[in-house]
């Protein structure tokens, strides 16, 4: 099976305190595991930066919900596609 991988930058559109972080972290990887998806996400304050690979049918889910997110504005897509192996193993 083909692992595909996606990343972005987006910007939050509200400050985030550490605790709004983890539990935003805490939901999305719940959603991540069903979807067998892994990845890193960054947070520099006021931008998020993130990578995820997975199966395309998971990676397309994951993506979708990230894209109608209302948690941040301006995403740019930096890369998608196929990756040779998984770099993020669970």
């Amino acid at each position: 099976m083909p692992i595909r991988a996606v990343a972005y930058v987006s910007e939050a559109v509200q400050p985030w305190s550490r605790e709004g972080i983890d539990a935003m972290v805490e939901r999305a990887a719940s959603f991540n595991v069903q979807a067998g998806v892994t990845g890193v996400l960054f947070f520099d304050g006021v931008r998020f930066l993130q990578y995820f690979e997975g199966p395309e049918d998971g990676t397309s889910a994951v993506y979708h919900r990230i894209q109608g997110s209302s948690y941040h504005q301006d995403l740019v897509e930096l890369c998608r596609g196929s990756v040779g192996r998984r770099i993020l193993p669970y």
